[in-house]
């Protein structure tokens, strides 16, 4: 099958739904996937194809602080989120240049961390100087403090030594030069195993012995030969306890018990040649070897980091893209902060929180959608049994309606508008399912469930006159349903459903009748109403991409980036070049927008020259 790219650039934009969400003109992006929030740029003229190294660098900056928040683009200011020293902060930046123009802290949530540092620091800090030390932060944060605790001047090795000999002594209750597990477990929790380094000259199945016949001597209470879950609450044997306990080979279940067996096979495999005690030698060994470079105190200051923004083992950071309208800026952070801000300034002008006022629930990864704005209403997802969906006054924040009838939880896709039966509706994709509600109350209008999974469902839906499209990952894949509206209700009736098209959170678009997408790892052209697979590419791998101009521009989360033909015929790659890794996955979703490419990974933001000479 042969297309110009004419004619696919033309696709492009007859694809786009008809409700452009909030006012924007060439060069613009002013919110989350673009003026229509289906990942499709309006411009024209751009490369067709990238030099070797890639597109020129224009200008490139560290200033966008640790997150995971795309790009919002209007009057040649860009709009963002990210922890700035820990504190989740929305940023605007100059687009000529990268130059910060403000970075504020919303005021309403400044107050309310202010107020929780207050009571933290006197919970923490039991000695009542002012400062939280070492132990008292290993014990409420484990090594991670060590992320706030800001850098200082001088010998950091000597440091580390002075610093890890200080916490021993203070962990050494009985002095015995040793610690054990019941000793530092508490505050080295998460280090314990790396700090208990492996003696290779030591006999290992000795080791194992010793521990395993020492523990069934302590904790098996029952006196049955074998330790159940809560007989080793608490101990080294808990924290892995799942890997410990061997399954069945005929039924692939465990008993929930721990034979001797069972441990020595483990430990033998996963911590040969350690004793399960920790000596000084260790612990400073420790120290030097992760070089911490702060003074192992948390001022009032420095605790600001922990608590400032939303926290997660997969990456802190805020997760949403704001949303421009007007002469004023929406944004919504990892903990479900919501504020409209002044788009010159930053001055907070409202602000409502989605757990606190409507009694959502943060997600398992943090709130991750980017509010809509439609019809002066703007459009949040705070999930649970107030409503799923909230409409709030964009002026006031004042609220309009809440979705009453559907209480799903919140999950990471951000919402749409479209236009189905002769109904103007919200479409959103929530903890169970896809569903619409009327833009003018939030009445329940339909729902479509088998794209959900029970573990994350982040991408945004496509819409196309009365079918949608859902897709999700974790083994799911994607569906297409035809809604059909019958006197005053809806009826979604499943089309086909496809295992292939699983995006997990890099987007679909739709360009004419085919759709792209590689969130779930290959890059798969699909027809939209059949749910034929036209190809199918390795290409760069699993990650997000947006189409401009005929072509799409893909961004894997290994740090890799490709312009490829949007063409149904064929994968035609057309140039590919790598960005710097910052330690996690690229997942920040690229934009095309004034002639530029934006890459935004971490604190990095990366704008290249795309447009054709």
């Amino acid at each position: 099958m042969k297309l110009s790219l004419a004619s696919l650039a033309a696709g492009m934009l007859a694809a786009q739904v008809a409700f452009a969400q909030v006012p924007s003109k060439p060069g613009d992006w002013p919110q989350w996937r673009g003026p229509n929030r289906d990942g499709i740029s309006t411009e024209t003229g751009l490369l067709r194809e990238w030099p070797e190294a890639g597109p020129k660098v224009l200008w490139q900056v560290d200033s966008v602080g640790v997150g995971y928040s795309s790009l919002a683009i209007k009057d040649g200011k860009i709009f963002t989120q990210g922890d700035l020293d820990g504190v989740e902060h929305v940023i605007a930046l100059n687009a000529a240049d990268g130059k910060t123009l403000w970075a504020v802290q919303p005021g309403p949530a400044k107050s309310l961390l202010s107020d929780r540092l207050q009571k933290e620091i006197k919970d923490l800090d039991r000695n009542k100087d002012g400062i939280v030390d070492e132990l008292e932060a290993l014990q409420r944060f484990g090594w991670d403090f060590n992320r706030f605790d800001r850098p200082v001047e001088g010998d950091a090795e000597a440091r580390a030594k002075s610093r890890a000999e200080a916490v021993f002594i203070q962990l050494d209750k009985d002095n015995d030069g040793k610690l054990s597990f019941a000793e530092a477990s508490g505050p080295l929790r998460d280090r314990f195993e790396q700090t208990d380094s492996e003696d290779k000259q030591a006999d290992s199945a000795k080791l194992v012995t010793e521990r395993i016949t020492e523990w069934m001597k302590t904790l098996d209470k029952d006196g049955d030969g074998k330790l159940s879950r809560m007989e080793v609450r608490g101990t080294a044997l808990d924290r892995h306890f799942g890997r410990i306990d061997q399954r069945d080979p005929a039924t692939n279940k465990s008993d929930d018990q721990l034979t001797p067996e069972e441990i020595e096979a483990s430990f033998a495999k996963h911590e040969p040649g350690r004793d399960g005690i920790l000596t000084k030698d260790e612990l400073v060994a420790f120290y030097v070897r992760n070089k911490p470079l702060g003074d192992g105190k948390l001022t009032l200051d420095e605790l600001r980091g922990p608590f400032g923004g939303y926290r997660n083992g997969m990456g802190d950071g805020p997760r949403g893209t704001p949303t421009v309208d007007g002469n004023r800026v929406y944004a919504e952070g990892g903990n479900g902060d919501v504020t409209c801000l002044d788009a010159a300034t930053g001055e907070t002008i409202w602000h409502v929180s989605l757990t606190r006022d409507f009694g959502g629930g943060v997600p398992g990864w943090g709130y991750s959608e980017s509010p809509l704005i439609v019809d002066g209403l703007v459009i949040v997802t705070p999930g649970g049994k107030k409503g799923t969906l909230v409409a709030l006054n964009k002026l006031s924040g004042e609220v309009a309606w809440s979705s009453g009838e559907v209480t799903e939880g919140a999950h990471y896709s951000s919402p749409l508008v479209a236009e189905v039966g002769g109904v103007r509706q919200i479409v959103q994709f929530a903890g169970s399912s896809v569903f619409g509600v009327s833009i003018r109350d939030g009445k329940f209008l339909w729902k479509y469930a088998k794209p959900a999974n029970g573990t994350a469902n982040c991408c945004s839906p496509i819409v196309d006159q009365d079918h949608v499209f859902a897709s999700s990952s974790y083994g799911t894949g994607g569906g297409l349903a035809k809604l059909t509206k019958s006197d005053d209700k809806f009826a979604a009736d499943e089309v086909y459903f496809e295992k292939k098209l699983d995006c997990h959170h890099g987007g679909i678009v739709k360009i004419g009748d085919w759709m792209y997408s590689n969130g779930g790892g290959p890059l798969i052209c699909m027809d939209f109403m059949s749910g034929k697979i036209m190809w199918q590419n390795r290409s760069i791998g699993k990650g997000a991409l947006v189409a401009a101009d005929g072509m799409l521009y893909l961004l894997s989360e290994n740090h890799e980036v490709a312009l490829v033909d949007a063409s149904p015929g064929e994968y035609v790659e057309r140039g590919r070049f790598k960005v710097k890794s910052h330690g996690r996955p690229s997942w920040a979703h690229p934009v095309v927008a004034g002639g530029r490419l934006y890459i935004r990974d971490q604190e990095s933001l990366t704008a290249y020259d795309v447009q054709a000479k």
